[in-house]
């Protein structure tokens, strides 16, 4: 079964039920050490399939909180980066803000200071490398 491509546009969709079970990949070097992990960690194996069996409300919102404190972490780093991403930005002609500001359309609102940064440093790398490849000044080509 193919990985379906995600909608452009903001919506969730849940496939249907009928669908059939999900499918996943598998990794034999990540099992491998994950199996070595649950026998070292065997009341953590433990817990948590109880927990998936008993309250899988309780074990969905593990799984997110986990998600979230790694956004968050993401955020405060992003927090740091704004304001000199933000004086970048402004300093663009407007062609380079339109190009940034079409990248960042559809960009739900939660993750559009993490994209916004992510935006603006691939436009300074993209500028470094244009003066990095671009031909020196006063440098002229032969024509023989």
């Amino acid at each position: 079964m193919a990985i379906k491509p995600k909608p452009n546009d903001n919506t969730v969709t849940l496939p249907p039920e009928n669908e059939g079970p999900l499918q996943f990949r598998n990794n034999p070097e990540v099992q491998k050490r994950l199996d070595a992990y649950k026998v070292a960690n065997a009341g953590d194996v433990e817990y948590y399939t109880r927990v998936v069996r008993e309250a899988p409300e309780r074990a969905r919102d593990m799984l997110l909180y986990k998600d979230m404190q790694r956004h968050e972490t993401d955020m405060r780093l992003i927090e740091k980066q704004l304001p000199q991403a933000k004086a970048f930005y402004n300093a663009q002609p407007q062609e380079v803000k339109s190009r940034i500001d079409q990248r960042l359309e559809g960009v739900q609102p939660y993750y559009k200071d993490k994209a916004f940064v992510g935006e603006v440093l691939r436009e300074m790398n993209r500028q470094n490398r244009q003066m990095l490849t671009g031909p020196k000044p006063g440098m002229a080509m032969s024509a023989g």
